[in-house]
C-alpha cells in the first residue's frame, strides 16, 4: 500500500487525501481484539482531529500505510478501553512503574493493562486545559508536572472506564506522580500500592527478593478479581510475548540508527517506544503493527531513501517531550533525533526466559533507567556521544517534575563534549516564537 508514494511526513490534509486510495476491504481487515465487527481501527487522522485532537492539524505524520496503521490504533485507544469493559473484561490501571506490572496483568487473557500516565498527550493533543484546570480545582497546585492532568481524567470518568483494578507503584518512582495517586483515594478510588525499593550497588539481591514478594501480591490480586487460577506457565508466556515485542522495536531502533537517510520521524518512533509498555491495551495487534513499521523501514533503508535530508544532525533526546509537536519541530530545523532516554527503558529490556518468571521480572526492573544514578541515565547517551554518532543533545523538561529539577544540571555536566540545549515544555498550544529561536540557535551552535 502507497508503495508509489515517496516517504515524506505529510500534513493532516494530505493524509486524508492519501487516504481515500484505501479500499474498503483493507479498512475491514485490521481490528482490535480480533473483532471485525466494531474493532476496526483503521481511519486518516483528520477522524481524530474531528473529535477534538486539534494539534493534529499542526503536525506532520510519515506517509506510510503502516504508519496509518499505528495512528489509528494509538488514537483509537479510549474507545477500545470502553469496548473492553462493555465487553466484560478486566481493565487494569497500571500505574508508575513503567514497563514491568503489565507483563503480570497480560498473563490473564481477559485482563487489559493501561497506563492512565500515557494520557498525559491529551492536553497536547487537543490543545486544552480542561483537564489541567480541573486538576487544580482538586487541589494540585499550579506548578505541578503536566501528569496532574491524569488525576482530573479519573475525575471526569471520561477519558477511560472506571478501572476494576488501579496498581500503584510508589517509593523509588517518580515522587510527583506517586502525590497525585496519593489523591485518587480522595476521589472515591483505592489503588493497590506497589512498592518500589530504591536500587543501590551491592543490594540487588535483596531489592530483587522485595519486588518478588510485591508482583506476587499483584498475581494473587488478579487472580482475586478474574477468578483464574492460573499457573506460572501462563506468566512465562506472557514474558515471552513481551520479549519478542522489545527485540522488535531494539531491531527497529538500530535499523533507524544506523541508516544513512532517517527511515521513520522521531514522532513515531518516540510513539512505538512507548508502547513497549503495554501495546497500547491489545498486546497482539500492536506486535503487528510494529512488525509492519519495521518492514516499511527496511524497505526504505535498502532503497536508500527516508523522510529527512540526507545530512539532518543527529542529536540525542532526553526525557519524552509532553508536546509531541516538539519532535517535528526539530526535525523542520534540520536535526534528526538518532537516540533517545525516555525514562522507560525498563520496557526495552529483555526478561529472562529461563528464571522463575517473578524474578525474571524483578532482574529486568532492576536495569531501569527510572530507579537509578543520574550517571547510569545516560549511560548511553554518553557512549553515543564518545562514538562520535551524536552532535548535541535536547533535554525536555517539565515544569514541576521534580527530577528534571534535579537532573537537568547534573546531565549537562556530564555531557559536556557536545552541546546541551535543556528547555522546558509549555503549556499546550503555547510553543513560542522564542522557544523556537532557541532551537534554531541550538542547531546553529552545533554546526
Amino acid at each position: 500500500m502507497f508503495s508509489e508514494v515517496a516517504p515524506k511526513r505529510i500534513t493532516l490534509s494530505e493524509w486524508s487525501r492519501q487516504f481515500r486510495k484505501v479500499p474498503d476491504e483493507v479498512i475491514k481487515k485490521f481490528n482490535y481484539y480480533q473483532n471485525s465487527d466494531w474493532g476496526r481501527y483503521l481511519s486518516p487522522p483528520a477522524t481524530f482531529f474531528v473529535y477534538g485532537a486539534r494539534e493534529l492539524k499542526e503536525l506532520k505524520f510519515d506517509n506510510s500505510f503502516s504508519s496509518l496503521r499505528l495512528w489509528g490504533f494509538v488514537f483509537n485507544e479510549s474507545e477500545r478501553l470502553f469496548r473492553a469493559k462493555q465487553t466484560g473484561r478486566k481493565v487494569i490501571a497500571t500505574m508508575g512503574d513503567l514497563g514491568i506490572i503489565p507483563v503480570i496483568v497480560m498473563a490473564f487473557p481477559e485482563a487489559i493493562p493501561f497506563y492512565p500516565e500515557c494520557f498525559w498527550w491529551v492536553p497536547f493533543y487537543n490543545k486544552s486545559n480542561v483537564l489541567l484546570t480541573r486538576a487544580s480545582e482538586l487541589g494540585i497546585p499550579e506548578a505541578t508536572c503536566f501528569s496532574k492532568a491524569i488525576l482530573a481524567a479519573f475525575s471526569k470518568r471520561a477519558y477511560f472506564p472506571v478501572p476494576d483494578l488501579i496498581i500503584a507503584a510508589t517509593g523509588a518512582s517518580c515522587d510527583d506522580y506517586s502525590c497525585l495517586m496519593q489523591l485518587l483515594e480522595d476521589i472515591g478510588y483505592n489503588p493497590l500500592w506497589v512498592e518500589i525499593p530504591l536500587r543501590r550497588q551491592g543490594s540487588e539481591e535483596r531489592v530483587a527478593g522485595y519486588l518478588i514478594e510485591e508482583y506476587q501480591k499483584i498475581w494473587q490480586k488478579m487472580v482475586e478479581i478474574t477468578g483464574r487460577n492460573l499457573q506460572k506457565e501462563e506468566l512465562k508466556k506472557s514474558i515471552r510475548k513481551a520479549n519478542y515485542l522489545r527485540s522488535l522495536v531494539k531491531e527497529l531502533k538500530e535499523t533507524v540508527s544506523q541508516a544513512k537517510i532517517a527511515p521513520l520521524p522521531a514522532l513515531e518512533m518516540m510513539v512505538i517506544e512507548f508502547g513497549n509498555l503495554y501495546g497500547y491495551g491489545d498486546f497482539a495487534e500492536w506486535i503487528k503493527i510494529v512488525e509492519g513499521i519495521l518492514q516499511t523501514v527496511k524497505e526504505r533503508v535498502a532503497k536508500g531513501i527516508g523522510v529527512l535530508r540526507e545530512d539532518a544532525i543527529p542529536i540525542a533526546w532526553v526525557t519524552p517531550s509532553a508536546d509531541p509537536i516538539l519532535l517535528n519541530l526539530i526535525e523542520d530545523f534540520g536535526c534528526r533525533v538518532l537516540t533517545t532516554e525516555y525514562l522507560i527503558n525498563q520496557a526495552l529490556v529483555p526478561i529472562s526466559e529461563n528464571l522463575d518468571p517473578f524474578l525474571a521480572l524483578a532482574q529486568a526492573f532492576l536495569n531501569a533507567s527510572l530507579i537509578g544514578t543520574t550517571k547510569e541515565r545516560i549511560r548511553r547517551i554518553k557512549e553515543e556521544v564518545e562514538k562520535g554518532r551524536i552532535k548535541g543533545v535536547l533535554i525536555t523538561n517539565v515544569l514541576g517534575a521534580s527530577h528534571c529539577a534535579l537532573e537537568t544540571k547534573l546531565m549537562e555536566e556530564e555531557l559536556q563534549a557536545v552541546p546541551v540545549l535543556a528547555i522546558d515544555v509549555p503549556s499546550p498550544g503555547g510553543i513560542t516564537e522564542q522557544l523556537k529561536t532557541r532551537l534554531e540557535a541550538f542547531i546553529e551552535t552545533i554546526k
